[in-house]
């Protein structure tokens, strides 16, 4: 009688595990509309920024233009050199490693 009790709440348990493990249809389907949503939400935010700085670009003057590209210009190069992605001729030559 013990073995049988056994057997049977032993199958109960496994039955009850396997249900609950298994993701329905509607669930996949939910999780991949919202992943996709995700995607689209953030495809919509990158191009927002991307259409606020050509506008910001459109409103400045041409002299302030000039000079916002000579800033980017010497950021880039300051930004590469603390990275070390390149060194200078000289550093190139004559540096140690």
């Amino acid at each position: 009688m013990k073995a049988l009790k056994y057997i049977f709440s032993l199958v109960m348990i496994t039955v009850a595990l396997t249900a609950f493990g298994q993701e329905t249809k509607m669930v996949k389907n939910r999780k991949k509309m919202l992943e996709k949503q995700e995607e689209q939400k953030k495809k919509a935010q990158e191009e927002a920024l991307e259409e606020g700085k050509k506008r910001h670009m459109n409103i400045q003057s041409k002299s302030t233009k000039k000079r916002m590209k000579q800033n980017m210009k010497k950021s880039k190069a300051v930004n590469r050199k603390r990275s070390g992605e390149k060194k200078s001729f000289f550093a190139r030559i004559f540096g140690g490693k």
